[in-house]
């Protein structure tokens, strides 16, 4: 499905992205499961805060303390940037870098 912004193509959501979706929106009472919903969503809360990108919620998933990060970034210094904001998040074991160059 395309999505458009001011009359521009500015992505596109596939069906890997609604199942990355489906698979960060599980339900469980597993510690393990709630430290990664409590990663994600500090995370979530800090990307909020950034004004340099729109990097959105759908990009990021969290498992046993690995965020991976989904989708395309506008340069080479907001791809460290994510990566650097990911990584200094509590509890956060690793970043995993899925992000695509789209300069």
């Amino acid at each position: 499905m395309p999505i458009i912004k001011e009359g521009k193509l500015v992505g596109i959501v596939s069906r890997s992205n609604l199942i990355q979706a489906l698979a960060s929106a599980q339900i469980g009472v597993h510690p393990a499961i709630e430290a990664d919903r409590t990663i994600r969503s500090e995370l979530l809360s800090r990307l909020a805060e950034q004004d340099w990108t729109n990097f959105g919620s759908r990009n990021v998933i969290v498992t046993q303390g690995v965020v991976h990060l989904w989708g395309l970034v506008g340069s080479e210094d907001e791809r460290h940037a994510l990566t650097a904001l990911a990584e200094d998040v509590p509890g956060v074991v690793r970043v995993s870098d899925e992000m695509i160059p789209a300069y």
